[in-house]
């Protein structure tokens, strides 16, 4: 009786809590928490409990409402979570959350109702951590099978006030939307409908600021935490459009998040913006069968500042060839239309400047296949307060990074003196006007202009650094250089190492001065993938090298190359001018080259320039150091002049070793050009690799000019040896007649053991040349061997007679006795050897000796 008295005690205790303050017991499975009775706004709620196992029954489905009033949302958060099962699946036990539910009817029928979510599992930390309603209910639907119990759940509930989400004038029931405007608010909140909460799926909410005309709206982002579905946000996002509706341009498309530095502003007076969310979400880092982002993910939502305001920058400083950049305060696009030009100026102008803004000018030249462009700003009126370098007061800057809406500033300019001309690096160049900071207003105005920008650097200051050619006429592809500038440096094709342009001719003019010699070498060279035809390069994309006569600008083709064949190193103290040319067809990447100015005294090191007068007869010529390696950066020269006028120079290869291959990569890095008149400055023969047969070149005059040079980052080989010889072609021959070239050659180049008659011609090394020379040789190297025959033979019998006959008495220690062998003399026959002899006056004496 005791014990049935105090259980009843306890449940009508229990049942009077549940009725006024909210809070929920264990053993009664479907629970009913209301704000509307009582005064608690706020509990603990937990799963049913079996007083055996501790863990909730089986077989057992509970219904949890939670129903505040219609001011009112709620929220829940889980304090411990562990049913049996594996999410996504959750096949055996688990928690359904409706969050979305608009009428306290629609509580009593849940099939109807969206499912915010389903939770299983004992991970804690895959729940989201705050859970909101949409209206003013929240109902949890507990499952469980007959398989395995775990320990359940507990939470706790709050119900708050839901005026913060009264943002706006609200869409019909069945819709979610709010309309602000203006007259009604200037500033506020707008936020997802369950924030800080968990939002739910497959939702659409949309949000009209619509203001006056003259004002602006600015967008700040407090917080915003969204599921980020990689770039393009195709899960949940924000899109926010520049006008009243969704056929307004679009500001832009938010997912992720966004930390609260993030402000937007509208071009006009008007904003549209939409909320919209998914389901299927993914996580990457996760296997398949736990693929599942919809519930284990941050959703937080959304809350965003907004505020109306006629004080924001009035965008009418834009020019018609400029654009507003939608979504930011002031920055203006100016895009280039090939080689055109403009103004820009700041904000009021001429007036002052508004304070505490910051407008980027973004200039773009064009850039794509056929064009390139820099820009370049020439400031005429400038007033910004404050002092160089710090500008703490504003400042107009020239950015160090050219992407939108980023970037630092690299060099700042205040004050009344106007800015230096500003040049692009590349084909953005972006200006910054900052007036943070300002206690006064200012003002500039400046002229923009598009230029084409070739890409081709010139004298190099540092290993980072290089002083471009000047420019012979702007918008032109036409470079000077010259040893003012600087010792060396590079140029290139347009655009190097991309492609080069079609249809386009540049020039480079190098211009040394006094007793200085300019040497240029080729890096890499690819101008057609086609080589040469037997019109040479004609129709196809050619570079030339031509140098300049005794006449000013009146110029000599040297040589020309198309295909991929580099030129070699090419030296000149004249002015040199490189002519590169496309056509309309086929571009490739180019070529890339250096130049050197150098003294002569610097470039001709052991070589040089060398005269040889003949006088008739013939000579060698060798490369510097031969046989060893020559080195780079060289140049020699040798003008070999005939004794006659009529008589010619006739040049043979003893030897030749060379960098390169003349037929495959060209003679990048060393070169030979033969000449065949003084005067000429196209050669007609240009060698380099290696030959194993002799080739000859006979001059057209009485002179035969050669050339050597190596370029920067030539290695070296043996070199090569030549010989030169003065020919005539007279029938007269008082020296010796070639016998199949029928060249007349001096007597005296007989029998020297090099050419001299030219091509596939040695008769000045075998006709009349002495033969017994070879028998003479012969002869003595067999006498040679007889010789020392007989010497090891004497050797040997000398030895053997001093074993032999040595006395056995040991000479007393006053005597001198020398041994020594010595001719026989005469009267002795071969088989006697002479005794021992003392050192006295007694003439030598023959003994017989036998022989064994």
């Amino acid at each position: 009786m005791y014990r049935f008295e105090n259980n009843f005690v306890v449940w009508t205790y229990i049942l009077l809590i549940c009725l006024s303050i909210g809070y929920v017991s264990a053993e009664s499975c479907d629970v009913i928490v209301s704000s509307r009775h009582g005064n608690a706004k706020n509990g603990t709620f937990r799963s049913p409990k079996s007083k055996i196992t501790g863990n909730y029954p089986s077989n057992s489905h509970c219904i949890y409402k939670f129903i505040g009033w219609s001011t009112e949302r709620v929220k829940i958060r889980f304090t411990f979570f562990d049913l049996q099962g594996r999410a996504p699946a959750c096949d055996h036990d688990y928690l359904d959350i409706y969050t979305q539910i608009k009428s306290e009817r629609e509580t009593l029928n849940l099939l109807d109702a969206q499912l915010a979510g389903r939770f299983c599992g004992d991970l804690l930390g895959s729940l989201q951590n705050l859970i909101v309603s949409s209206k003013n209910f929240i109902v949890l639907s507990f499952y469980t099978d007959a398989t395995k119990e775990h320990k359940g759940f507990t939470g706790y509930y709050e119900f708050f006030d839901a005026s913060v989400y009264d943002i706006g004038t609200e869409a019909p029931p069945a819709m979610c939307g709010y309309t602000i405007r203006s007259e009604n608010r200037k500033t506020g909140f707008i936020m997802s409908p369950t924030f800080p909460g968990m939002y739910a799926d497959n939702m659409f909410c949309y949000y009209k600021l619509q203001g006056k005309a003259g004002e602006r709206i600015k967008l700040h982002f407090i917080e915003f935490s969204l599921y980020h579905g990689e770039e393009y946000c195709p899960y949940d996002y924000v899109k926010i459009y520049d006008g009243y509706t969704n056929d307004a341009p679009v500001i832009g498309t938010f997912c992720g998040n966004y930390d609260n530095t993030t402000v937007l502003y509208s071009s006009g007076e008007a904003l549209h913006i939409e909320f919209l969310t998914s389901q299927g979400r993914v996580l990457f880092d996760k296997q398949p069968l736990e693929n599942s982002g919809d519930f284990t993910v941050p959703r937080k939502g959304f809350n965003i500042t907004y505020k109306f305001s006629d004080q924001i920058v009035k965008l009418d400083f834009i020019l018609p060839d400029a654009e507003h950049l939608i979504g930011t305060e002031c920055d203006q696009r100016i895009m280039s239309k090939q080689e055109t030009n403009g103004t820009i100026k700041s904000p009021n102008y001429p007036g002052s400047f508004p304070q505490n803004i910051t407008c980027r000018y973004y200039l773009d030249g064009l850039m794509d296949r056929q064009h390139l462009e820099k820009a370049r700003i020439l400031f005429f009126d400038f007033d910004i307060p404050g002092n160089m370098p710090y500008c703490a007061l504003g400042y107009v800057g020239l950015n160090e990074d050219s992407r939108l809406k980023d970037g630092t500033v690299k060099e700042k300019f205040c004050g009344t003196l106007r800015p230096p001309p500003l040049t692009s690096q590349g084909p953005r160049l972006v200006l910054t006007l900052d007036t943070r900071g300002a206690v006064q207003g200012g003002r500039f105005m400046a002229k923009y202009k598009f230029i084409t920008d070739y890409s081709i650097p010139g004298t190099q200051i540092s290993e980072d650094y290089a002083i471009p050619g000047t420019p012979i006429s702007e918008g032109q592809c036409k470079f000077l250089y010259d040893d003012t500038s600087g010792p060396s440096g590079t140029f290139n094709t347009p655009r190097h190492p991309g492609n080069y342009p079609t249809d386009l001719t540049c020039e480079y003019i190098f211009r040394p001065g006094h007793d200085v010699i300019v040497l240029i070498s080729f890096d890499s060279f690819d101008l057609d993938a086609r080589q040469p035809n037997q019109l040479g390069c004609l129709g196809r994309d050619y570079l030339e090298i031509l140098e300049e006569g005794h006449t000013k600008n009146n110029f000599s083709l040297v040589e020309r190359h198309c295909g991929e064949i580099a030129p070699g190193p090419y030296t000149s103290s004249r002015v040199v001018k490189i002519v590169f040319h496309s056509n309309k067809s086929i571009t490739k990447m180019g070529f890339k080259a250096r130049y050197y100015f150098q003294t002569k005294e610097e470039i001709y090191g052991k070589c040089g320039e060398h005269v040889i007068n003949s006088q008739g007869s013939g000579g060698i010529i060798k490369s510097p150091d031969y046989p060893r390696k020559y080195k780079s950066r060289t140049f020699c020269q040798w003008t070999v002049r005939a004794s006659k006028p009529t008589n010619k120079i006739l040049i043979e290869t003893a030897t030749f070793q060379l960098e390169g291959m003349m037929k495959q990569t060209g003679c990048q890095n060393s070169v030979m050009r033969i000449y065949g008149d003084v005067n000429s400055v196209q050669p007609v023969e240009v060698l380099c690799g290696s030959m194993n047969s002799k080739v000859a070149f006979l001059s057209t005059g009485d002179t035969f000019r050669i050339t050597f040079v190596t370029s920067f980052r030539s290695l070296g080989a043996k070199g090569f040896k030549l010989s030169w010889t003065e020919v005539s072609e007279d029938e007269t021959c008082f020296g010796f007649k070639c016998a199949k070239n029928n060249y007349c050659i001096s007597s005296e180049l007989k029998c020297n053991d090099l050419p001299n008659c030219g091509r596939s011609d040695e008769s000045d090394e075998t006709a009349e040349c002495p033969t017994t020379a070879g028998v003479q040789i012969l002869h003595i190297a067999i006498g040679t061997s007889i010789s020392s025959f007989f010497c090891i033979i004497l050797l040997i019998c000398g030895f053997y007679h001093r074993r032999k006959f040595r006395s056995e008495r040991t000479p007393p220690d006053h005597d001198h006795v020398e041994v020594r062998y010595v001719s026989a003399p005469t009267g002795c026959n071969t088989t006697d050897r002479l005794l021992m002899e003392e050192k006295t006056q007694e003439s030598p004496r023959c003994q017989k000796v036998s022989m064994v």
